[in-house]
């Protein structure tokens, strides 16, 4: 199948050209340099509330789980693939809607075949090559600058990629493609941890599930680790689903959530 550049784009915030309107542009090699990561860091964390460096460093890591579901997307479906190097790849924060949201830009977006042969053989040595060539030392460096242990920083990614890996699925006509691409994403749990620079593969986790306050009677995961929200000044608090309430706090919060939906559709 041919590459999807609009389900890229406008799904996942990966780009072919910069935007005009970045606040902050830097190349993703440079995020290895301490000085430059700071500063995109300090930009970001202004931009959304953060208290301190942690918060935008757990939510930059979270920011990655789109370039992770794309690669998913296109080790199971297209029949070409991007150069996902940090060679090749641009960051730009940009503000949306009142939000800074990351864009990953391609700086060349030249398309190359997959190997030929058995898909179960290269596809696990595409994955592999990318968590731990190219993600892995960007974990590293902004765990280095915030001090946060890099585990809560992988952390950030199996629910965000689990749910951009099920939304493009749901977009596929193809059962068989739908399937596949499903199939695949198990592959990354099988990976050994030390691709991650880890004790443990960050996504292999113990799904704790939880009444969903969003949709009552349906249920959502808990999230592996605390994204830090509760440290921003936007009266976010915790989220529902962090690990760190106790089940009377969680409570109070699916309470909450559930006043504040019930009150805004009565307006």
């Amino acid at each position: 199948m041919n590459m999807d550049y609009q389900l890229l784009e406008q799904q996942l915030g990966i780009v072919t050209q910069n935007r005009t309107d970045a606040l902050f542009t830097i190349p993703a090699a440079k995020l290895l340099d301490r000085a430059q990561l700071i500063s995109f860091l300090e930009l970001y964390q202004e931009k959304i509330k953060g208290l301190d460096l942690q918060v935008s460093a757990t939510y930059f890591a979270t920011s990655w789980r789109v370039v992770c579901a794309a690669l998913q997307y296109m080790v199971s479906i297209t029949s070409s693939r991007l150069q996902f190097t940090l060679e090749n790849i641009t960051i730009q924060l940009v503000m949306v809607n009142g939000f800074p949201w990351v864009y990953f830009v391609l700086n060349d977006n030249a398309e190359q075949p997959w190997p030929a042969g058995d898909r179960s053989l290269w596809s696990g040595v595409e994955l592999r090559r990318f968590y731990g060539e190219v993600l892995r030392p960007v974990m590293e460096s902004i765990a280095a600058v915030s001090g946060l242990p890099v585990a809560q920083l992988w952390g950030q990614l199996p629910l965000g990629v689990q749910f951009y890996v099920g939304a493009i699925a749901g977009r596929l006509e193809d059962e068989a493609l739908r399937s596949r691409l499903m199939e695949d994403y198990e592959l990354v749990k099988q990976m050994s941890a030390e691709e991650f620079g880890l004790k443990r593969n960050p996504y292999q986790i113990k799904e704790v599930l939880l009444d969903d306050p969003y949709r009552p009677g349906e249920k959502s995961a808990m999230k592996p680790t605390c994204c830090l929200a509760y440290r921003t000044e936007t009266g976010h608090g915790y989220c529902y689903g962090c690990p760190k309430l106790s089940k009377s706090e969680r409570e109070a919060k699916y309470a909450e959530i559930r006043k504040q939906l019930t009150s805004a559709q009565a307006q």
